[in-house]
């Protein structure tokens, strides 16, 4: 049989199956079906769907496999993997269907789906595997349509009794995706969001937990469950869908899930094994196999092949449109690519018919620019044609005449060569010469087409675009709506603005690559790419830097309207090392773990040599209590770790009258930290690389009157950022300015007149929230470690302190300084000290000409770095400092987000990255009250520059410093440092304490007798005094009787040893 008929008969199928669920609907409304027990929704008011018996276990067994066998885009060899194992052990259930009542053009609209014709194939894969793969273009509906198969099949009902009673998991890569497709689903089921349709992502939740049949949520949700519940057993299956998203988090689900589902298959048989054997098994015990479906559009499956055997592969139909590619002949590595696009665009709005256009660029200044460049281009073209009416009307035809100068290829049949195995690296190779000035024209019904972003289209329908001129032919001289689009952005504020386009009007959306994946712009005809992104590298000196490159081959036709995948990248891999540790993959054991793409050994290097001197991992590569604790933070490393370094520093405070708002000045700083900056400008302009500057190489087109503009909003700026500027930490600085954010009654106006980023502010808020409802969480968890836990006050505490309004920095010095050692602990290795001498002057493009930065040397970096004159701490260029991000700058390396240290702060929360030489023959041991600890000094040097740090006090803990430590104790209990009661009666001793620390004194009977009793009894410390006290109360009393004269002896000495007991229990 043919394609075509196969393709013919599916749709035949598909329009019989609708006529049928249409007649079912119709039947009275039943919302429990008492007759099998079972039900898709708790509440029985809800409309139209129930759950029906439709087959035998026998009919189940004769499932025709023959149809996925005889598709050669499917799959059946046999598995290589563990999974292989267990192939044939599945439940025995009877197939269900749950009945749903969708809105007549949801109905109508899905016939035209490609994949809604594969809903047999697709079932059929999912219920006989245990991981499928579907693969189909952007655009046939796999995001939205295949979490609707498995509902109405029967998977998701919380209430049944069966392996599909749990939830149907869906992960995206991005929040706004997970929660516009989790709105279209609930639309299109004709159900309620947030009951039976509910979604999860990092600052906001809407789902039923008794009620709820599809989540959808971001990776990283998922990936926090695994924490609570490594065998997902709320889940009967889960989706991961754009699996070419490739991150961190994708990569540990796809790694760790491949493990789940074995793990899963072996507890349900061994649960049936026991019921065999008469064993009950409660409905709250009972699992079940996991299901797994990976979609894409354009997916490797050589991983997939390694860690799930040979899954079946289901490909979908591509889309009915038909798209053309033009490329340029000629490909110059320098040039205005910026200008060309903007050239592209008016030749296309001059001489193209009617519909949107789709521009891609690098990154937010490209993006600002180019939409100058283009609505000053839409007034003076509106001007000429209110002059003059004789513009000629050119035909569409001409597009090949005003292309004549590009190749063309018409993406049909080479299209298959551009996903082979073999041709995949050369093909990205020769990306250059194939993305220049590509522009591709989708030609179709009007506004049908969905434009290289996620496979969903829920804003489909909604923009004006599709007016009565998709067939126009000839010239569109109406104005250009010019839209930006980029991450910091407000994406919904953003489609709001492209459905304001006026009649008349045409489009035109300058994005940079946010627009690949995150959203649907319905009404994009035209797509202008430049083939170029900005990326962000990361080397194994932490620092960071931002590059213009080439995009690959397959981005390249993700954006025309294809799925794509990214290429390889770096990335911290600390966070990841952190999170299998938790999970019990120690440093030997990493590199077994089943990673779709192993990292590079220095990356894992790199990674364990951060949490060692963050602490959280001993020489083993084993967690340590504090490294347990950061893992259950849904944070870096580095932000969890000040955040714990908080509680440990307030639990030796005495005086805790303002601890609350420590915490809430901590979680704040930890909040801001994790997003960026939010004060307006202080990133802009400096942050070009030089490579981006070979590429623009072309000046800024200003007038004179905006030239005054933009140097009057930067005196401006520097007015409202003075205001929140504290001193001594950039972080507090954001903090005290998130407060203020938080206390004003009209946050978005506080950040226009503040000169702060309102979408930046509202992130860091939603997280300083999550953060502190975490801290009271895992405080409250029982087993958890005390010291790295808050009991200092509740959480309505927390957020009193925090809500009252202050009209400067409500912090003292000393607090200020708790907080700063916080930050240092989490900042250890990111460490430089001022160079002093003569600053160097950088240019920057700022406008101001020469800036005066002051040098320092980074202990990870060899070359010189320079603090940000924006920063609050340039002002006092402290000595030591601890910075955020050390960013390569076409100026030089410049470190972001810093805060003032103090070297014995580096010694106390990084003595990892401490070398100590001998201590000074000329100091002696001493002993320390608050720490009830004996110290000694030594001379210590940071980092791998090996800076000399001040003498430093460490703690004596080897056995052959006993004999010292006990001298030193005795010293300070004769000096009354122990105990207070001893000060006042010195003048009464028979020799001055200090002699117990001279070596020829040690053969004097009181010295010698006070120092052996205090060397038998193992009492170096108070709390040994106390012990010993507690079961001797005589113990010590001859020995300190010896030592003081005889008239103290027999007046003063036994109310004063009274006392002395006294002091001891108390203490």
């Amino acid at each position: 049989m043919s394609k075509s008929q196969k393709i013919k008969r599916n749709k035949l199928e598909v329009e019989s199956k609708y006529a049928k669920r249409r007649k079912a609907i119709q039947f009275p409304k039943a919302g429990f079906n008492k007759n099998n027990g079972d039900c898709a929704c708790s509440d029985q008011t809800e409309p139209d769907h129930q759950l029906e018996k439709t087959q035998s276990r026998q009919d189940l067994d004769e499932i025709h496999e023959d149809k996925v066998k005889e598709s050669p885009k499917v799959s059946s060899s046999s598995r290589t993997s563990e999974l292989s194992e267990f192939p044939a052990a599945r439940p025995l259930i009877a197939p269900t269907i749950v009945h749903v009542s969708r809105p007549d053009e949801v109905e109508e609209a899905r016939k035209d789906l490609p994949i809604v014709m594969m809903e047999q194939e697709i079932m059929e894969g999912i219920n006989e595997n245990s991981t499928v793969i579907i693969r189909g273009e952007t655009g046939c509906g796999k995001t939205t349509q295949v979490p609707q198969f498995l509902f109405e099949a029967g998977y998701g009902s919380s209430h049944s009794n069966s392996a599909r009673s749990g939830i149907i998991g869906v992960t995206q890569p991005r929040r706004v995706a997970a929660y516009a497709t989790a709105e279209r689903v609930a639309y299109e089921l004709g159900l309620n969001l947030g009951k039976e349709v509910g979604f999860q992502v990092r600052h906001d939740k809407r789902m039923s937990k008794s009620s709820c049949s599809i989540k959808f949520m971001t990776d990283g949700i998922l990936l926090q469950e695994l924490k609570s519940d490594f065998l997902l057993k709320q889940y009967s299956v889960i989706i991961l869908d754009e699996v070419h998203v490739r991150s961190s988090n994708t990569d540990i689900l796809i790694g760790m899930l491949s493990r789940v589902i074995v793990q899963r298959q072996k507890e349900y048989e061994n649960q049936q094994k026991a019921v065999l054997l008469g064993k009950n098994v409660s409905r709250e015990q009972q699992i079940f196999p996991l299901k797994l479906v990976l979609m894409s559009a354009t997916l490797r499956e050589d991983f997939i092949r390694k860690l799930f055997g040979e899954p079946p592969i289901i490909e979908v139909p591509t889309r009915q449109f038909s798209v053309k590619a033009y490329y340029e002949n000629r490909t110059e590595e320098e040039g205005d690519y910026v200008e060309k696009a903007c050239k592209k665009v008016l030749k296309i709005h001059k001489r193209l018919p009617h519909g949107g256009i789709l521009v891609f660029v690098t990154g937010k200044r490209e993006v600002e620019r180019l939409c100058r460049k283009l609505q000053g281009a839409s007034r003076e073209l509106m001007k000429r044609s209110v002059e003059s009416d004789t513009d000629e009307v050119s035909d569409i035809d001409s597009v090949e005449d005003e292309l004549e100068g590009y190749s063309h290829d018409s993406e049909t049949e080479s299209e298959r060569e551009f996903f082979r195995d073999d041709n995949r690296d050369s093909l990205c190779q020769d990306t250059p010469g194939l993305v220049d000035g590509t522009v591709a024209e989708v030609v179709g019904e009007d506004g049908g087409i969905v434009s290289p972003k996620a496979g969903f289209d829920s804003w489909a329908g909604k923009s004006s675009l599709c007016c009565n001129s998709a067939g126009k032919k000839g010239s569109f001289l109406g104005a250009l709506h010019v839209v930006p689009l980029y991450a910091r952005l407000n994406a919904e504020a953003q489609l709001t603005e492209i459905e304001k386009v006026k009649e008349g009007e045409r489009l035109v959306v300058v994005a940079t690559n946010v627009a690949e994946t995150s959203l649907t712009i319905s009404g994009i005809k035209y797509v202008v790419d430049t083939g170029k992104e900005k990326v962000k590298d990361y080397n194994s000196n932490g620092m960071e830097t931002y590059k213009i490159q080439w995009i690959s081959k397959a981005s390249a036709d993700q954006r025309k309207g294809r799925a794509g995948r990214t290429g390889p990248g770096h990335f911290p891999f600390d966070g990841v090392a952190l999170l299998l540790k938790f999970y019990g993959i120690f440093q030997n054991k990493i590199s077994n773990f089943p990673f779709p793409t192993p990292p590079e050994a220095g990356a894992v290097d790199e990674a364990e040599r951060l949490l060692t001197a963050l602490e959280a991992s001993d020489t083993n590569g084993r967690l340590t209590p504090l490294g347990h604790s950061m893992a259950c933070y849904p944070l870096r490393p580095r932000h969890s770790r000040m955040l714990l370094t908080i509680f440990q520093i307030m639990s030796k405070q005495k005086n805790r009258a303002r601890a609350n708002l420590v915490l809430a000045y901590a979680v704040a700083a930890v909040a801001s930290l994790s997003c960026s900056n939010p004060f307006l400008r202080q990133f802009e302009d400096i942050h070009t690389t030089n490579h981006e500057i070979v590429c623009s190489d072309a000046p800024f087109e200003h007038s004179n009157q905006e030239k005054l503009t933009k140097k009057k909003l930067k005196e401006t700026l520097k007015v409202p950022r003075e205001r929140f500027f504290n001193p001594s930490s950039d972080a507090l600085s954001r903090a005290y300015a998130l407060q203020c954010y938080e206390t004003s009654e009209r946050p978005v106006e506080f950040c226009n007149d503040n000169a702060l980023h309102p979408k930046t502010m509202e992130e860091i808020s939603k997280l300083r929230k999550q953060l502190l409802e975490r801290v009271f969480e895992q405080s409250g968890v029982s087993g958890g470690e005390k010291e790295f836990s808050w009991s200092y006050g509740g959480m309505e505490h927390v957020e009193r302190d925090w809500r009252v309004s202050y009209d400067k920095n409500p912090l003292s010095l000393y607090e200020e300084e708790l907080l700063g050692q916080s930050i240092c602990a989490g900042w250890a290795d990111r460490v430089a000290k001022r160079i002093r001498g003569r600053s160097s002057s950088v240019s920057s493009d700022l406008g101001d000409g020469k800036v005066r930065a002051v040098r320092y040397q980074a202990c990870m970096v060899k070359e010189t770095v320079f603090l940000d004159p924006w920063s609050s701490v340039s002002n006092s260029a402290p000595e030591f400092l601890v910075y955020n991000e050390l960013i390569q700058t076409r100026s030089g390396p410049y470190m972001y987000g810093v805060t003032r240290v103090k070297s014995e702060w580096l010694v106390e929360h990084a003595r990892a990255l401490c070398t100590f030489s001998a201590p000074p023959t000329d100091t002696k041991p001493y002993y320390e009250p608050l720490t009830d600890q004996v110290f000694s000094y030594v001379i210590p040097a940071f980092g791998s520059h090996l800076w000399e740090l001040p003498p430093f006090g460490l703690p004596m803990n080897k056995f052959d410093q006993f004999r010292d430590r006990v001298k030193a104790f005795a010293y300070a209990l004769l000096q009354g440092q122990v105990l207070p009661c001893l000060k006042v009666v010195r003048k009464c001793m028979a020799e001055p304490p200090g002699n117990v620390l001279k070596p020829e004194a040690a053969g004097r009977r009181r010295v010698g007798n006070l120092l052996e009793k205090l060397m038998r009894n193992k009492i170096h410390n108070c709390a040994a005094l106390r012990q010993v006290w507690k079961e001797n109360r005589m113990e010590l009393h001859p020995e300190f009787l010896a030592w003081f004269n005889k008239s103290f002896q027999t007046s003063s000495f036994e109310a004063l040893w009274s006392l002395m007991l006294r002091e001891v229990v108390l203490e």
